[in-house]
């Protein structure tokens, strides 16, 4: 949550499994923005009236890191 409206909302979804690909990695940070929107975590921003929300799914394994944004 943003102290003030005027900045952005930032969700972060965060998925972990070890001995992944880079393929992998990329399908799993699908998911966790898929979670973000399908558990609708960021309602509770809309309704204080924060139109502005940055979701990040964050995939890693080991020291592979994948981000998707939205």
């Amino acid at each position: 949550m943003p102290r003030e409206k005027k900045y952005p909302g930032i969700i972060i979804e965060l998925k972990w499994k070890s001995n992944l690909g880079e393929a992998e990695l990329e399908k799993l940070s699908i998911e966790a923005l898929n979670q973000i929107d399908e558990k609708r975590y960021d309602i509770e921003m809309k309704e204080d009236g924060i139109d502005d929300v940055i979701k990040l799914g964050i995939a890693f394994s080991g020291k592979k890191v994948v981000i998707k944004a939205k």
